[in-house]
């Protein structure tokens, strides 16, 4: 009977490790994503001068409501992945359509892109993608564009 017990109490104790490790590993999976504003939901226009205040330039930059501080990956459905999608087929030469959908073909390009500028390559959204990814710059007549990082312009307005 004691035998019973004590097999008992380790069953106990095994399972609780297993349940608590779960719950460390979720808590643990849950803390990246818990640092961005939220899910990429819209794009936000940014204007730079690019070098001559003569010619204005805008990029839309993918944003959870007014902050630029958003995540995004396979299954984002916006105008966040609308802005993605023009600047990796304008700035990496993808043919993505534009269309919205951050599928395969989405994914596939964005890994690419961080590839080329030397980032983590997950193909996920996220501050490291928006602060290392050029960006497709143009004036609102569309005469001029060109790519650019956003650390690389100088900003006039949002």
């Amino acid at each position: 009977m004691k035998t019973l017990h004590t097999l008992r109490v380790k069953a106990g104790i095994s399972a609780s490790a297993v349940l608590l490790s779960g719950v460390g590993l979720s808590l643990a999976t849950a803390t990246p994503a818990a640092a961005y504003a939220g899910y990429c939901n819209k794009s936000v226009t940014r204007s730079s001068a690019l070098g001559s205040v003569s010619f204005v330039f805008h990029a839309k930059i993918p944003a959870y409501n007014s902050t630029m501080d958003c995540y995004m990956n396979r299954g984002a459905n916006s105008k966040a992945v609308e802005a993605l999608q023009t600047s990796l087929n304008k700035c990496y030469g993808r043919s993505l359509d534009v269309d919205g959908d951050f599928g395969p073909a989405t994914e596939t390009a964005l890994e690419y892109a961080q590839d080329k500028e030397d980032l983590g390559v997950d193909g996920k959204y996220g501050t490291e993608s928006r602060k290392g990814l050029k960006w497709y710059w143009d004036q609102q007549n569309g005469s001029r564009w060109g790519c650019a990082r956003l650390g690389d312009v100088i900003h006039i307005g949002v």
